[in-house]
């Protein structure tokens, strides 16, 4: 009888956490991994955003790397695709607080993932070796291409390293 309700037990907790979604790598037709031209495709054909087509100028401080900012609609204020190495690299969706707040998202984003893996007073994450999706205050959703991300992170240590390689030099030449 024991064995029984402990079994019973077991396949309840089970089945409730198998019943969390697997974190999605990105936002209805907006997949981190796609390349530029699938994502000007998905912002022409997607009503929640105002995507217009090229802009004139893009100014970025990195090579290789694209940025799209364009407006939203309805449920979303604006939103930013940064694409690196020709993949979309990270999506950040702000949402528009005259629909949507933060504690709502969180409610809707715990239930569906389950807790998220870091939570401080200005954010909840939630991540798996792939991806990383945040809720940012006051209502700002991001998802994030973890592969690259730690890419760019070593490169950034690199280049600062060498940075200070440099500097040392130039000072002992003085």
């Amino acid at each position: 009888m024991k064995q029984g309700i402990a079994g019973l037990l077991f396949w309840a907790v089970t089945a409730g956490l198998g019943a969390q979604a697997a974190l999605p790598d990105g936002f209805g037709a907006f997949h981190l991994g796609m390349n530029l031209q699938d994502l000007k495709s998905a912002l022409k054909g997607d009503a929640s955003f105002q995507y217009s087509g090229e802009p004139d100028v893009t100014l970025l401080s990195q090579p290789n790397t694209n940025l799209i900012d364009v407006p939203g609609q309805t449920y979303f204020s604006r939103g930013v695709f940064q694409i690196v190495d020709g993949k979309l690299y990270s999506i950040v969706l702000e949402l528009n607080l005259d629909e949507l707040d933060y504690f709502t998202m969180y409610s809707t984003l715990t239930k569906k993932y389950g807790p998220p893996t870091a939570l401080d007073p200005s954010s909840a994450r939630w991540e798996n070796p792939s991806v990383r999706m945040s809720l940012e205050k006051p209502a700002t959703v991001k998802y994030l291409d973890m592969a690259v991300f730690q890419k760019l992170q070593k490169e950034s240590r690199t280049q600062k390293a060498l940075q200070a390689l440099t500097r040392d030099k130039f000072l002992e030449t003085f």
